[in-house]
């Protein structure tokens, strides 16, 4: 995992990133995590708790797709934008900041490129350490809400189709 941070490459802002291909925009998201000292341990952790919820939970999409999106979403949110800060002034010449903000799009493509490589550098440790990671959540507080009888009827009773 810290070898995917180390050799992502220069972070570009993310004004620039609109016209690039996935895999471009994918490798500069792994560069904006190396530059927010985000390192390979968090990501793993990523990885591991949002497999093992989905597998905890009965009703759940089972799709790897699905699995390798919702960790990148979280891996991406960490750090995703560009923030620029400057020194202005007014006509009557008193300093203010001015800020931009910018987000780039995480759609797609791209997070399915950033849960691939995910996928890739964790597969070794995900199938031992989910299960434990389950029976400890278990342990601590109890079992998922889709474990409890009728928890079916539950969900369809209020109109979710999720289930049936």
């Amino acid at each position: 995992m810290n070898y995917m941070l180390a050799f992502a490459g220069q972070v570009d802002p993310a004004m620039n990133l609109g016209r690039q291909s996935a895999a471009y925009r994918s490798r500069v998201a792994f560069a904006r995590l190396r530059e927010a000292e985000v390192n390979g341990e968090r990501l793993l952790a990523i990885y591991l708790g949002v497999s093992a919820l989905i597998e905890d939970d009965w009703g759940s999409h089972r799709d790897e797709e699905f699995r390798m999106v919702q960790a990148a979403k979280a891996a991406h949110r960490l750090a995703s934008g560009t923030h620029r800060r400057w020194d202005t002034f007014r006509a009557n010449g008193t300093p203010y900041q001015t800020s931009l903000h910018v987000y780039p799009k995480s759609t797609g493509l791209v997070l399915r490129k950033v849960g691939q490589a995910l996928k890739k550098a964790c597969e070794a440790v995900t199938s031992e350490a989910v299960p434990r990671i389950i029976e400890a959540k278990t342990a601590r507080f109890g079992p998922h809400c889709s474990h409890l009888p009728g928890w079916q009827q539950a969900w369809t009773a209020r109109g979710t189709r999720a289930f049936q």
